[in-house]
């Protein structure tokens, strides 16, 4: 599974941006530093032309994103 994809659910589950970048090295995934996670979220908000964090998420429910994932 692509990092960003990995980022994306685990913000979904309610993690912040610092446990993931703690979860990402627990599961040995690099990179995994707070300031990759916070540029490949940078990056997502840029291509789904999102403002916010809550802005991306409200058009990946609209997109159904999240339907039978886990990571």
């Amino acid at each position: 599974m692509e990092i960003e994809r990995r980022i994306l659910l685990m913000l979904k589950d309610g993690y912040t941006q610092d446990q993931i970048a703690s979860e990402l090295k627990d599961l040995e995934i690099t990179p995994n530093s707070l300031s990759s996670v916070e540029k490949n979220l940078k990056n997502i908000r840029k291509s789904y032309d999102a403002k916010t964090l809550f802005h991306l998420a409200c058009i990946l429910c609209d997109e159904r994103y999240f339907e039978d994932d886990e990571y």
